[in-house]
């Protein structure tokens, strides 16, 4: 943390997968202050998802033809990429997050969702849907004890590493 400050870089973003473990990483990491919707520190900002914020279109909303499934339309296709929307009741957290990607001082971001397939998925989708192109580190814990949290936030691992569980589980939800 100390070379951080010296170095005058910016904070880098937190999402969790749930408000618990936003709490609980930011008592581990100490020196946070509480905000609507966010925690921050000198060198983090720690917000969280409920689950999923995001779905895929229903198939009528991509093409009207498919509002009756017959084998005349089967199987059910985009065309081009999959498209996602927010899911309903969840805007005011999805703007939250927005805000703070959208922060001059936030440089990265850390994804700190659930350590397996559909963690990575909740984060890619906010991450997609949101625009965001800075830079991303993965936090991979299988203990929320305060040690696992400090010991996970010393050896953050480069997101590129987990491009192949993104698409796992992003083909497993396009299926």
């Amino acid at each position: 943390h100390r070379r951080r400050r010296e170095l005058a870089l910016g904070k880098s973003l937190v999402i969790t997968e749930k408000p618990s473990v936003a709490v609980d990483i930011a008592a581990a990491l100490g020196g946070f202050t509480e905000h609507d919707g966010y925690s921050e520190s000198d060198d983090y900002v720690v917000t969280f998802a409920v689950g999923h914020l995001f779905e895929l279109l229903a198939p009528e909303e991509v093409d009207e033809k498919y509002k009756a499934w017959t084998l005349e339309v089967l199987p059910i296709l985009p065309n081009g990429e999959f498209q996602i929307k927010p899911k309903k009741g969840h805007s005011e957290r999805i703007r939250t997050i927005k805000k703070l990607l959208a922060r001059d001082d936030v440089e990265a971001v850390v994804n700190a969702c659930d350590a397996g397939r559909e963690g990575e998925l909740i984060f890619r989708e906010i991450i997609k849907y949101l625009g965001s192109e800075k830079p991303i580190r993965r936090l991979w814990l299988q203990s929320m004890t305060t040690r696992a949290i400090k010991t996970g936030f010393g050896s953050l691992r480069d997101g590129e590493e987990f491009l192949g569980l993104a698409a796992a589980a992003e083909c497993r939800a396009f299926s």
